[in-house]
């Protein structure tokens, strides 16, 4: 009803809310950090990136993975996984532009951070493999002829939150339980972890934490339980 209590009310609250949303999110994204690390404190922490997937890889027992990584730069993250996982029948699958982000992330990570002149990374595996584009304009195409031989290991080095919450969405039908989602930077509240967080909710996705690196800069986690609740 015009000029009912009601609408009044909801007229003063989006007057007001809008300029203070952001302010609201990070205190709860804050919250539900310090939540995570609790969890994460009485897993084990590794000091660094290269030591967390040592971990990972063990506790994997060295089996066949397919691993997909997204944010790939220089190329250090999937050359480790594919020096330390040595099955035959596993895949290195990295995408990037190779061109910088595509927009701009943290202070003083602008439009253009980590261009590598638009050229992969050369790396001397055959198993080893890129896909140079946005990850909005390569990964369907490449999902529409993907055959997952093996469990899936997704690396997310997205940075941005548009970024990393496409891939999980695009990702979720290939999800299984067991899969093992790395975030490299989770401690990014406004990008990779408020992603992870988005991802969840709207997929009814459980991602079950297995380990991180100190102060959760980086973290590791396994599917625990299929979309839609199952």
């Amino acid at each position: 009803m015009p000029g009912s209590v009601g609408s009044t009310k909801r007229d003063w609250l989006a007057r007001v809310i809008p300029s203070r949303v952001r302010t609201f999110d990070l205190i709860n994204a804050n919250a539900e950090f310090v939540r995570q690390k609790q969890v994460f404190a009485r897993l084990p922490i590794a000091a660094d990136r290269f030591s967390m997937y040592d971990y990972l890889n063990e506790n994997l027992g060295n089996r066949a993975i397919d691993y997909l990584e997204f944010g790939v730069w220089k190329g250090a993250s999937i050359e480790r996984w594919s020096t330390l996982n040595r099955s035959p029948t596993s895949r290195f699958v990295g995408f990037d532009t190779f061109e910088g982000l595509p927009e701009s992330w943290i202070a003083g990570h602008p439009k253009g951070t980590f261009a590598v002149a638009g050229l992969p990374p050369a790396i001397a595996d055959s198993r080893v493999s890129f896909h140079k584009g946005l990850f909005q304009h390569t990964l369907y195409p490449f999902l529409r002829s993907f055959q997952r031989n093996e469990q899936l290991v997704v690396h997310v080095d997205c940075d941005l939150y548009s970024s990393t919450l496409f891939c999980l969405a695009a990702l979720d039908p290939f999800l299984r339980p067991g899969d093992i989602v790395i975030f490299d930077d989770f401690h990014s509240l406004d990008h990779e972890f408020a992603a992870f967080l988005d991802y969840q909710r709207s997929f009814y996705r459980t991602l079950e934490p297995l380990t991180c690196v100190r102060y959760c800069l980086s973290a590791a986690f396994r599917v625990a339980r299929a979309g839609n609740g199952g």
